[in-house]
């Protein structure tokens, strides 16, 4: 059944993939890691972000959980056998966990929440149970399983986002790339666990997703993959709260502290907020003595205002603002988060140091800074065009975004990410039918480097099973939407996911589904027969009734159906050249390069000396499974 192809968002090949990365220099604390990741590609991204977090805090990772101190499993709730692969293979870790006292074994992702019980008390197979949300105290629940306690944290926020972050890019080919832009669902589909796994929809801020899309292209990436459980609901509104004018940083951060922070506490903390810019404390009088004079290479200022801010030491050069964070800053995480977003808004990135830490370790801290200061590129200060700098290098600070209060949709994430650099693929996934915009369509046909490619979930062909999975669409809104695509982007590739035997699902409306797939005719679909999550709408409200039998029985139609016209969407490239991206060697033969069309199809043609993986080649596309096109290059 070639048909399903592994594509971005669910690749079976990458189930169980353990990561590696290199360790960070300086700051090795003798403890190895072992992550292991299941599910879509939002989990493999967020792997990605935990290993940035811990491998910060000084672990390395290794290949061999049977030589890890620390195991984590990112898991997936989406489907029962994700959830079946999961615990098997927890079983599997307990068992070295029995030979290993010490070692720490933890769930992360979307099993965290709905069986965090059951993991810890009932069949004690884990220490530690992290929801989505909660990778920030990753470090902090480590250090709790050490003292002897079980650890959990699955709180859901309607913040985080973790744009900050830099994601460490797992087991990568270098070429392609996902970048999280959104994080949680509202759409509360009745068969579907992610709105309580993942909490409530929130959009990360456009700056920071066009600086890492800038960073990936700059260090050799030539495909990103934006990444949203429904990306077309995509908001991002500028801030637009500022200090007021003439105001000092110690007045307004009192300001903030008093809605942030213990009542009681302000009043103690408003008197240190003004003393101290009079009386430096010890960690900055240290620190200044080693940054000052350009011991760092470059003019460092100290106490400087940036708009209303006063920043602790600044590189204007570098735009890199330096913080030092006493006592009363855990208390206050609200106001620096806020303080820090600013700031990026502003152009400025800010690193924190904690005051105990400078006090150890001054050397230390300096030679961080110095680092980080080699690595940023010299602060454009002017205005953004998003097309490039004279050096070939892409300005890090996101496109047009000046202006408080600036509203970014989908449609314009799309146009300033395209707007990187022509060689710069862009794809995305995935879309939702009752969000995706005649203004989305436009902006893909209007730029060659975003592909024509949309994956557009059907569910089913009938409008009443439609309801029942509270889709929020009907099937004349579907086709509605299938004929915009074929309309505004005609060589457009489509694809689907398709669940048979939902709740009540008869053999009429069956049938529905069947004709929406001719009418359609994808290019191609994952295709599932239902299975009853616990916890969600559906599994409260309806009862699960179709036989095994008939889901298999339908399941079996449609998949030989879309085998159809899988082969038919391919034989019609035969003939044609289209542009590839080579991403590497093909599975079957190093004699082969394989790469993706603007469709999103595999393509696979005999390896050229003059092409190498990251590189585009145009390919005369020859012959064809029902999941590959076979061709060589043509000059």
């Amino acid at each position: 059944m070639d048909l399903v192809i592994p594509d971005k968002a669910h690749d079976e090949s990458r189930q169980g993939e353990a990561l590696l990365l290199k360790p960070v220099e300086g700051k090795n604390n003798g403890r190895k890691l072992y992550i292991e990741s299941y599910g879509c590609a939002m989990n493999f991204s967020d792997s990605e972000i935990v290993a940035s977090i811990l491998s910060e805090k000084g672990f390395e990772t290794t290949g061999d959980y049977t030589n890890a101190d620390v195991i984590f499993i990112n898991t997936c709730s989406i489907r029962e056998n994700a959830e079946t692969r999961v615990r098997n293979r927890l079983k599997e870790f307990k068992v070295a966990k029995g030979k290993n006292p010490g070692m720490v074994v933890g769930v992360l992702g979307c099993m965290a929440e709905r069986l965090k019980a059951k993991f810890l008390e009932e069949e004690k197979l884990v220490d530690v149970v992290v929801g989505p949300d909660a990778y920030r105290d990753l470090p902090n629940l480590i250090d709790q399983v050490d003292s002897g306690q079980k650890a959990v944290n699955v709180l859901l926020s309607r913040e985080e986002t973790y744009a900050d972050i830099s994601p460490v890019r797992l087991n990568s080919n270098g070429i392609n790339a996902f970048v999280s832009i959104m994080r949680g669902c509202d759409n509360m589909c009745s068969f579907c666990v992610v709105p309580f796994t993942r909490g409530r929809e929130r959009s990360r801020d456009a700056v920071s997703i066009v600086a890492e899309c800038t960073d990936l292209f700059n260090s050799g990436y030539r495909e990103v993959t934006l990444l949203g459980q429904n990306v077309d609901s995509y908001k991002w509104v500028a801030p637009s709260k500022s200090p007021p004018v003439g105001e000092t940083l110690a007045a307004h951060e009192a300001g903030n502290y008093r809605e942030t922070a213990n009542p009681v506490y302000y009043e103690q903390l408003k008197d240190y907020s003004r003393a101290n810019r009079n009386e430096p404390t010890d960690a900055e009088n240290i620190l200044w003595q080693l940054l000052r004079n350009e011991q760092t290479g470059y003019k460092i200022r100290r106490q400087h205002a940036i708009d209303q801010y006063i920043a602790d030491f600044v590189s204007l050069q570098k735009g890199l603002v330096i913080e030092l964070d006493g006592h009363h800053h855990k208390l206050n995480k609200e106001a620096d988060d806020a303080r820090t977003e600013v700031l990026n808004y502003l152009g400025f990135t800010v690193i924190r140091f904690n005051n105990d830490d400078v006090l150890k370790d001054p050397k230390r801290i300096t030679q961080i800074i110095k680092e980080k200061l080699v690595s940023l590129p010299d602060r454009d200060q002017s205005p953004v065009s998003g097309k490039g700098t004279s050096d070939g290098q892409v300005s890090p600070t996101g496109g047009d975004l000046e202006g408080a209060g600036t509203v970014v949709n989908f449609a314009n994430l799309l146009e300033l990410v395209a707007l990187i650099n022509p060689d710069l693929r862009v794809r995305f996934s995935t879309s939702h039918p009752k969000d995706i915009t005649d203004e989305v369509l436009h902006t893909i046909a209007k730029y060659d480097n975003i592909c024509n490619y949309i994956h557009l979930p059907v569910q089913s062909g009938n409008s009443r099973v439609l309801e029942l999975m509270n889709r929020t669409y009907d099937r004349e809104w579907y086709i509605n939407r299938i004929d915009a695509i074929r309309r505004i982007i005609p060589e457009c590739a489509i694809s689907t996911d398709v669940i048979t035997g939902f709740c009540t699902e008869t053999d009429e409306e069956h049938k529905d589904t069947v004709s929406m797939m001719e009418y359609v005719q994808y290019d191609f679909a994952y295709m599932f027969m239902y299975s009853e999550r616990p916890g969600t709408l559906a599994a409260k409200r309806y009862a699960d009734d179709i036989p095994e039998a008939t889901k298999a029985a339908r399941l079996t139609e449609i998949v030989a159906l879309q085998q159809k016209y899988s082969l038919v969407r391919l034989q019609a490239q035969i003939g044609k050249v289209q542009k590839v991206l080579i991403e590497g060697f093909s599975k079957k033969s190093k004699n082969d390069y394989c790469g993706r069309t603007d469709q999103n199809a595999m393509m696979v043609f005999p390896v050229d000396e003059r092409y190498k993986p990251g590189m585009y080649v145009n390919v005369l596309a020859e012959r064809c499974t029902t999941a590959t096109l076979m061709g060589t290059i043509v000059d």
